[in-house]
């Protein structure tokens, strides 16, 4: 599948229209209905290919990842669940939001990241993020790609942020030209490395926070230490699907953390609203 922006638009639009899991199940479906149920997703990827300016050609292939991205067990935290099973009811896409900003500077970012400092991108983040110049106010608008539940009771489960990766991740040929791109590259390490190098992990805490406050306002009795679970990235390239799932394994394709809650809480402290 073609690398760029383009293509990675065409999967974020297609993954935010297509049914997760389809109202009706395959075996109550007649075989008009199979038929028209399969040219709507069909219609549908081929809309947003020629939206993004690629070949219909490439249709059957992105039906065939995108299957495999919702049938891969997340894994972490998360154990055996699937997107694939996340009813409507528990997931919301593109959750947009406006965080007012009174003022935010590098040094408040990392001093935010110094806590929970055996949490995923603590210490090894730092000088990274020490890099940044920040020295904002106003307001930190955003859209979240996915926001779901782990479980049906909204009471007893815990919220998740999800984002869509589309980086490509592989090896060349010796002329340079592009020649394997596979689930095996996803491993950890290498994902750990894009994470890095785009800065994702202070996205992942921004949209927590995000969260944070959305179930502040919207979910009766809601405490950030029962309620809020995390954040999924999902590299599209490299989710291996069910059969390549193992238990307890770090990947591919899929980094998994729970909710450092020092660092979002004091995040949240920091991006407080503008006094009048």
């Amino acid at each position: 599948f073609p690398r760029g922006a383009a293509a990675g638009d065409c999967l974020h639009r297609s993954l935010e229209q297509l049914p997760f899991q389809p109202s009706t199940t395959a075996a109550a479906l007649t075989e008009a209905e199979l038929t028209e149920a399969e040219l709507t997703e069909t219609e549908l990827i081929e809309r947003e290919l020629q939206r993004a300016g690629l070949d219909a050609s490439w249709c059957g292939a992105v039906q065939e990842g995108l299957a495999q991205v919702l049938s891969t067990p997340l894994g972490g935290a998360l154990g055996p669940l699937c997107l694939s099973e996340l009813t409507p009811n528990r997931r919301l896409h593109e959750l947009s939001f406006d965080l007012p900003v009174q003022q935010a500077r590098t040094e408040d970012l990392v001093s935010a990241f110094r806590l929970d400092p055996e949490a995923r991108f603590g210490r090894d983040y730092l000088p990274l993020l020490q890099t940044l110049q920040v020295n904002s106010r106003g307001f930190l608008t955003g859209s979240i790609d996915l926001v779901f539940s782990d479980a049906d009771d909204p009471q007893q489960a815990r919220w998740w942020v999800a984002d869509w990766k589309s980086n490509w991740i592989g090896e060349r040929a010796v002329e340079g030209e592009v020649c394997r791109c596979g689930p095996h590259h996803y491993h950890d390490g290498a994902m750990q490395a894009q994470m890095l190098h785009h800065h994702y992990p202070l996205q992942a805490h921004l949209y927590l926070v995000a969260l944070h406050r959305h179930l502040r306002w919207r979910l009766p009795g809601y405490t950030p230490e029962r309620h809020l679970g995390g954040y999924v990235y999902v590299f599209l390239r490299g989710m291996p699907g069910a059969e390549g799932f193992e238990p307890g394994a770090a990947g591919p394709g899929r980094i998994v953390e729970p909710a450092p809650l020092q660092r979002v809480l004091q995040l949240d402290q920091m991006l407080q609203e503008l006094e009048p």
